[in-house]
């Protein structure tokens, strides 16, 4: 996420390593991916040799992009595709150089590339949340049959066990990651339409061209193309803010918790007053509420990016593209966070 000027932020909010799975170096990667995987398609319907179309997708492979002038291209192009098959063209030689990108279109490799970001983001998430889940096991063990005050509707209900609290943190979570396999399914498609989505350049090959660079990438074909029906990053985008929002409601009961006192809780660590000597300020509790509430609000306009008009939207497209990454980095973050406030906590509850 950029900071801008306020580089001071970036700490409490970025996540470096999701980060970088939407910067230029793995999405041309991710193009190099599917335009060797297009070509020995390509050669499996029979459209190319299978010699030449391992001798261009070497070449492919061996294509270094020039990215400053891609992205000089990409604000009249609207997208970095057509300058990467520009320069891609001038690279490669040979028969099989007129099939090049042939059957596909800018928007087949922007999406592929986005999924397989989403497919690695997912990796990141999988492994934060195992550690998570544990350290809740951990501190349930610790403080679980430690006594606590509930509260409903922000008024003392009755007495409950630590563990009671602790199991609505985790029980939330548990599901959230169960889910991440389906989620799997539902995010880990080809994207491979051309032109208008119907793959009318390929003809009766289509398929076999197309189930064949599912196979290479690792995805799953559905059939058809989703140029304009945009499921599989909203699965995602709604996954991550529904994580967000279970983590918010952590760091939010904390912060409140923080407040009733060393009989609720007790951490180590906390952030300091310029005014208040004494205060130790519930800083990542507050983070976690501050970024659930974000992604909230970027979940409306992935919403707003699923309308595209007719067979493809320039401008949904362009508004997926600034809002996706920033939901996934916030996730990073919230993920990082909500381990390290588990881990400050000393106590929970009084002693029995």
């Amino acid at each position: 996420m950029d900071a801008g000027e306020h580089r001071w932020a970036a700490g409490l909010y970025s996540d470096p390593k999701i980060a970088e799975l939407f910067s230029d170096a793995p999405l041309f990667a991710s193009f190099s991916r599917f335009e060797q995987a297009l070509i020995k398609g390509l050669a499996k319907a029979g459209l190319v040799a299978a010699a030449d179309a391992e001798d261009l997708a070497r070449q492919i492979g061996d294509f270094a992009p020039d990215g400053a002038a891609i992205a000089e291209a990409g604000i009249r192009d609207g997208v970095p595709v057509p300058e990467y098959v520009r320069q891609l063209r001038a690279h490669v030689s040979g028969p099989a150089k007129p099939m090049l990108h042939h059957g596909a279109t800018s928007q087949d490799l922007m999406d592929t590339a986005t999924i397989e970001a989403l497919i690695s983001v997912n990796v990141i998430f999988a492994e934060r949340l195992d550690a998570l889940l544990q350290q809740l096991d951990e501190l349930s063990t610790r403080c679980g049959k430690n006594e606590l005050q509930a509260i409903t509707r922000m008024q003392p209900a009755v007495l409950f066990h630590a563990s009671d609290r602790i199991a609505t943190w985790r029980q939330p979570l548990s599901a959230l990651r169960e889910r991440l396999s389906a989620l799997r399914e539902q995010t880990g498609i080809l994207q491979f339409g051309g032109a208008v989505g119907d793959l009318q350049a390929l003809g009766d090959n289509a398929e076999t061209v197309a189930r064949s660079i599912a196979s290479e990438l690792g995805l799953s074909w559905p059939g058809h193309s989703w140029h304009s029906a945009r499921g599989p990053v909203i699965a995602q985008a709604n996954w991550m803010s529904e994580l967000t929002g279970t983590l918010g409601k952590i760091g939010q009961d904390v912060a409140l918790m923080a407040l009733r006192g060393a009989d609720d809780i007790r951490m180590s660590g906390g952030g300091s007053s310029s005014a208040m000597p004494h205060k130790q300020n519930p800083v990542t509790a507050e983070r976690l509420v501050t970024m659930a509430r974000f992604n909230a609000t970027l979940i409306s306009g992935m919403h707003q990016a699923q309308i595209h008009e007719l067979e493809r939207s320039g401008a949904a497209w362009m508004l997926e593209w600034m809002i996706l990454p920033q939901i996934c980095e916030t996730t990073g973050t919230s993920l990082s966070a909500a381990l390290a406030l588990i881990q400050s906590i000393e106590h929970m509850g009084k002693s029995a």
